[in-house]
């Protein structure tokens, strides 16, 4: 999902184990051009709209995303997203003096990358709701 549906934001993904309810996966994400972070990432889905992201290796090993989809309506849904960061890096510490004229940056590949996500989402929440009634 995440290469495919975001080559804007992530170069190259690689699962590297996949359990019952879990699943790490190795990712390059895109900082500028062909400057990508890689991370190990667990995700986990602690029920039906919530899914957690956390940073099991690599920089920002401990830092969390949880996002909260709640359908509103046909063709509606509301999302919320909680980001905790960490870093050990000293860049780590520029970019929070930077914050002010990073952040933007941030939001604007953050909504762009929820849009999708949301469509997606919704469009397996159609899938999952023909299936129902044609069962």
């Amino acid at each position: 999902h995440g290469v495919h549906y975001h080559p804007h934001s992530f170069r190259r993904l690689s699962v590297i184990e996949q359990l019952e309810d879990e699943i790490t996966v190795r990712v390059a994400y895109g900082v500028i051009g062909p400057l990508a972070v890689e991370v190990d990432a667990r995700f986990h889905c602690p029920d039906r709209r919530t899914i957690v992201m956390t940073i099991v290796g690599g920089d920002g090993e401990g830092s969390v995303v949880e996002t909260h989809a709640t359908p509103m309506g046909p063709g509606r849904s509301a999302v919320v997203e909680t980001t905790l960061a960490t870093s050990d890096r000293p860049q780590f510490r520029l970019a929070l003096r930077a914050a002010r004229f990073i952040r933007p940056l941030i939001e604007r590949a953050a909504a762009r990358l929820w849009v999708q996500d949301i469509a997606y989402a919704e469009r397996r929440r159609a899938l999952a709701l023909a299936a129902r009634q044609s069962d």
